[in-house]
């Protein structure tokens, strides 16, 4: 799976910070820690954005705005805004995707990562309905494709 780009959405980023008394969120948080460290290992590469960013900045919790700004110089490559990505953005919206998530998933696209990560299913449904260019996983999801492209 080495140099596959891979875009992380915010709730990725914070996934640790949930109720981990609930066992989804328990096995997703494993596996964006799995994620991170693969991305330290340097098995994936992680994309960083504009959009990431300005999310973050929003968040009103100082320890996980700090963690995710830690967690973001992991990633390789960031992302600028584009009219490309604009354009793109506006046609997700009207095809049903909410606005950020139609930036983030709009910023993946453009900048051609082969993964988009989010805890979000109505995204992953709603996207992988429109055949957009990528794979749009949960982090599980993610974690065991990683493991199955591995063994073949």
């Amino acid at each position: 799976m080495n140099n596959n780009l891979v875009y992380l959405d915010i709730n990725i980023y914070n996934r640790s910070f949930d109720d981990q008394s609930q066992w989804r969120i328990k096995m997703e948080s494993t596996a964006c820690q799995i994620i991170f460290y693969l991305a330290q290992k340097r098995d994936v590469e992680l994309v960083w954005s504009f959009a990431l960013e300005y999310e973050n900045s929003l968040n009103p919790f100082p320890e996980r705005h700090d963690e995710t700004i830690l967690l973001s110089k992991i990633a390789q490559q960031t992302i600028k805004p584009s009219e490309d990505i604009l354009q793109r953005s506006e046609e997700l919206e009207k095809a049903g995707i909410k606005n950020m998530d139609a930036v983030h998933l709009a910023c993946a696209e453009i900048f051609g990562c082969d993964f988009f990560v989010t805890c979000d299913d109505k995204l992953i449904k709603r996207a992988n309905r429109l055949n957009v260019q990528l794979g749009v996983y949960n982090p599980i999801n993610f974690i065991q494709k990683v493991a199955e492209d591995e063994t073949t």
